[in-house]
């Protein structure tokens, strides 16, 4: 514990803004990904339908 005191006072704030960054991107960010790539197979049936509709 007194190694972070000490690397925080040593390098000031900014290790704490990439600390957090680092578990936003770790906690946060999965859960979009996992929402983007639905979205994403939505996006493709609904791009492949359309294709089909356009040959007809």
């Amino acid at each position: 514990m007194s190694d972070l005191i000490t690397l925080i006072s040593t390098n000031g704030i900014g290790v704490v803004c990439v600390a957090y960054l680092i578990y936003f991107q770790s906690t946060t960010m999965k859960e979009m990904l996992t929402t983007l790539g639905s979205i994403n197979e939505r996006l493709t049936i609904i791009e492949n339908n359309m294709s089909k509709e356009k040959e007809v």
